[in-house]
């Protein structure tokens, strides 16, 4: 079940030994982007950021190594998604509250203005997808950021998490802090 924008879901995850997800954004030759994913933890019932991935090389991976970036691709020139985080959800540590999803366009250009933008969440072993956005048409994606979906622990879930599709879309300029900016968004 796709959750609509603001709602959650339960997170599909094939039973395997992580429970891997992925999400990916693609687009089309000769854009700029930047994929990173915030991280916050639980701690005293209050959100706090606690680690990040990026495709900088020294940002490849969290610390708890269970949450990893492919890298940068600024081509788009390869099939499937052109970057992508993925997220070990059955090995992630207890203290993991939720992780957050953001993208930025690293040339500043807008969404909208970026050949066949699009970003998901699929299921890691059956790439099935959960959540899908695609930015091309959106006249809301006339900006250069997106806070796009969270996961959060959700005991009733089958997979142990939820899936909350966020979909904001903000100019990178406009924001002065993206972990306070997403962690508004799990309350």
């Amino acid at each position: 079940m796709t959750p609509a924008q603001g709602q959650t879901a339960p997170l599909h995850v094939t039973p395997r030994e992580k429970n891997r997800i992925q999400v990916g954004i693609s687009w089309d030759t000769g854009q700029e982007m930047v994929k990173k994913g915030l991280i916050f933890k639980k701690e005293e019932m209050v959100n706090v950021v606690f680690d990040h991935v990026t495709p900088d090389n020294a940002g490849l991976m969290d610390a708890s190594g269970q949450i990893y970036h492919s890298g940068d691709n600024q081509t788009g020139r390869i099939g499937g998604d052109d970057e992508f985080i993925s997220v070990n959800t059955a090995t992630l540590p207890d203290n993991y509250h939720a992780v957050v999803f953001f993208a930025l366009c690293q040339s500043k250009r807008p969404f909208s203005q970026i050949n066949n933008a699009t970003i998901r969440v699929a299921d890691g072993h059956s790439d099935q997808n959960q959540l899908e956005l695609a930015m091309e048409n959106m006249p809301q994606a006339a900006k250069n950021g997106l806070i796009f979906a969270a996961i959060l622990r959700d005991s009733a879930a089958p997979s142990g998490w939820g899936l909350k599709n966020i979909s904001v879309f903000k100019n990178d300029g406009d924001v002065s802090d993206w972990g306070a900016e997403g962690a508004a968004f799990l309350r």
